[in-house]
């Protein structure tokens, strides 16, 4: 079962980026920004799912906060790249989303499901890389940011 749920973790922003030609820098980025807003956030997320009396737990709140932002901008930045060099490279960047995503995930489910990635030969695998991951991830997504031109539209005259 852990290799199934890193497969899917890992694969489905391969697909929907496939799929949908899905912006996957800005998703790696946003990913990215989640992690960092729950890292330094989370004893305040703790205390106000304990003050607002949340039916979610910390854990599940970190885990929406997680994944939303990555799954919303890989929804809503549809069709946002042509080009073989571009398509490869928002690939490798859903690839590396997918990792990630994985990555900091994993840490943040309940348990007994994390005690089931405990052993597992491809978890322990995707660890010994979460550097070059991470390295990677970022090094394409803003290159694709910072290179890649937007497709618009071009407008018609009559």
């Amino acid at each position: 079962m852990p290799d199934v749920i890193l497969a899917i973790l890992v694969l489905a922003p391969l697909a929907v980026t496939f799929l949908l030609k899905s912006n996957a820098a800005l998703a790696f980025l946003a990913l990215c920004a989640s992690f960092v807003i729950i890292s330094f956030s989370n004893i305040d997320i703790r205390d106000l799912t304990k003050n607002l009396s949340f039916q979610l737990d910390s854990s599940t709140f970190n885990l929406i906060i997680l994944i939303a932002p990555f799954v919303l901008t890989l929804l809503a930045r549809r069709k946002a790249f042509h080009g073989q060099v571009k398509t490869l490279m928002q690939y490798a960047a859903a690839l590396c989303g997918g990792a990630l995503l994985a990555l900091v995930a994993i840490p943040l489910l309940n348990e007994s499901t994390r005690l089931n990635f405990a052993n597992n030969a491809a978890w322990n695998d995707l660890q010994k890389i979460q550097t070059p991951v991470v390295i990677a991830g970022t090094v394409i997504s803003l290159l694709l940011v910072w290179f890649g031109k937007s497709h618009t539209p071009a407008k018609k005259h009559k």
